[in-house]
């Protein structure tokens, strides 16, 4: 009975632990299209900038999608995977953001 007990505590802590992880990952992408959205709106990234930057998070949202199909939840090593194309696509927006291109 303690064994049960402690392997059904072992689990939800398992389950709490991944979610804020993929809670995360909903946040960057949620603060990276916000980031997008400022830049037009400052006139800062043109519309070309602006779709192309658009179409790189629909893609990294599609590449979840994809990753959660297996099963749900995302493995370490595919949150690993889509921070990684984040910090590239958060790159991508600073630079456009920065490169003295404006719009208006």
């Amino acid at each position: 009975m303690k064994i049960l007990l402690m392997l059904a505590a072992l689990g939800l802590t398992t389950v709490a632990a991944a979610a804020p992880a993929d809670a995360q990952v909903n946040r960057r992408q949620y603060s990276q299209e916000r980031r997008i959205d400022q830049g037009i709106r400052s006139g800062r990234i043109t519309p070309r900038e602006a779709a192309r930057l658009q179409r790189n998070q629909g893609r990294i949202n599609g590449a979840e999608q994809r990753m959660r199909a297996s099963g749900g939840r995302l493995t370490y090593r595919e949150r690993q995977r889509l921070d990684n194309r984040q910090d590239r696509a958060s790159g991508r927006i600073y630079r456009q953001k920065n490169n003295r291109r404006r719009y208006r």
